[in-house]
C-alpha cells in the first residue's frame, strides 16, 4: 500500500496498546450508547406522533432508517462494551464507559436538540464548571 511507508507498526506491548486500547473499547461504546439515545428519542417522537395523534410517521424512508439506526446503535453498543469487558478489568471499563457516554449525551443532546442555542459565555463557562 502507498501508506505502508508513513505507518510504523505498533508494538503490541507499548504503552499506547495497554492504556489506549482499554479506553478505546469504552469510548467506542459510549459513542454507539449516545447515538443509540439521540436516535431513540427521535424514534419515541415519530411513535408518539404516529400513535396518539393518528398521523403515521414511517410512510417515508427517514423514519425507517432512524429505526434502523436505532437498532443498529444499541446492538453495537453492547457489543463493544462486551469486547472491552472480555479483555479489559471491569472495574475500568464500566466507570469510563458511563462517565464518557454521559459527557457525549449532554454535549450531542444539547446539540442535536438545540440546547445551547440560548447560552451566553457565562452560560457556557458555569456549564462546564
Amino acid at each position: 500500500m502507498p501508506l505502508d511507508r508513513f505507518v510504523r507498526p505498533i508494538n503490541p506491548t507499548s504503552r499506547h496498546v495497554k492504556y489506549g486500547l482499554p479506553l478505546a473499547y469504552a469510548s467506542l461504546g459510549s459513542f454507539m450508547a449516545t447515538l443509540t439515545t439521540l436516535f431513540a428519542k427521535s424514534l419515541v417522537n415519530l411513535l408518539s406522533v404516529s400513535l396518539f395523534d393518528h398521523d403515521n410517521q414511517f410512510t417515508n424512508a427517514l423514519s425507517w432508517a432512524i429505526l434502523l439506526v436505532t437498532v443498529f446503535t444499541a446492538a453495537s453498543q453492547v457489543y463493544w462494551i462486551n469486547q472491552g469487558l472480555l479483555r479489559y478489568d471491569a472495574l475500568l471499563q464500566v466507570p469510563v464507559f458511563y462517565v464518557i457516554w454521559t459527557v457525549f449525551d449532554i454535549i450531542g443532546g444539547g446539540i442535536y436538540f438545540n440546547e445551547f442555542r440560548e447560552f451566553t459565555t457565562v452560560k457556557y463557562v458555569l456549564f462546564v464548571l
